[in-house]
């Protein structure tokens, strides 16, 4: 990419002539004839067509000119890079091997009608290990972990957080195998409870106002929210 090319004078021939019939009605008032018939204007306007090009030749310097200049100011110009970015893998299916994707495999962005396809080269080996899941916790803020995987396996219901939930409490889930540099899709099944009336079959209330409150379970925080006036 070329940098933009510079205006370092943006006088043209008539700037030029007239900033000399300013100047010579201040230093020379007797010159009173300023038309293109006298030989002192013809001299003016040859001069402003000579210098109207070496503005134009100024304005036009080569890049490798410019990028002295940046020198001498004490700017360095950044050596050329490639382009990196982060590339996620996903599997179509579960798998019961592993996957591995070798240093120096090629991925493409999707190529477009006015865009090309922009092409990335792995730099690194990845092992997709297939795992599953065999243990699962719960630690309270502050406490030591316990495991619930056989109630968890049996069907029971499991409490993962404190009640009410505290800042501090963790969910522990154990692979059979490690998966280093892997994403793993944890899929959850919840309930959510009611504080006062039952969520799945709420109050309704016709041109006055539903009193109750329910519990809502976000992000480890519990928030009430209290229904808004009806009609």
């Amino acid at each position: 990419m070329s940098l933009p090319s510079p205006h370092l004078d943006d006088r043209r021939f008539e700037d030029l002539v007239d900033d000399a019939m300013r100047f010579i009605q201040r230093r020379c008032p007797e010159w009173t004839d300023h038309n293109v018939s006298d030989p002192g204007v013809a001299l003016i306007e040859a001069f402003a067509q000579m210098v109207d090009q070496l503005s134009y030749r100024l304005n036009r310097i080569p890049e490798k000119v410019q990028l002295g200049f940046l020198e001498l100011l004490g700017v360095q110009l950044t050596a050329p890079q490639a382009a990196t970015t982060e590339l996620t893998f996903t599997l179509s299916a579960p798998l019961s091997a592993e996957v591995v994707i070798g240093a120096g495999t090629e991925v493409a962005s999707v190529r477009t009608g006015a865009t090309p396809a922009r092409v990335f080269t792995v730099d690194r080996e990845l092992t997709i290990v297939p795992t599953s899941l065999t243990h699962i916790g719960s630690a309270g803020a502050g406490a030591p972990p316990e495991l619930v995987t056989e109630r968890f396996l049996s069907g029971e219901p499991v409490t993962c957080f404190s009640t009410p939930p505290v800042p501090g409490d963790a969910l522990l889930v154990g692979l059979d195998n490690a998966a280093p540099r892997c994403a793993v899709t944890l899929r959850v099944d919840c309930r959510m409870d009611g504080v006062g009336v039952d969520p799945r079959r709420p109050p309704a209330g016709v041109g006055g106002v539903v009193r109750g409150r329910l519990g809502v379970m976000r992000g480890g925080e519990r928030r009430d929210r209290r229904p808004q006036p009806a009609g």
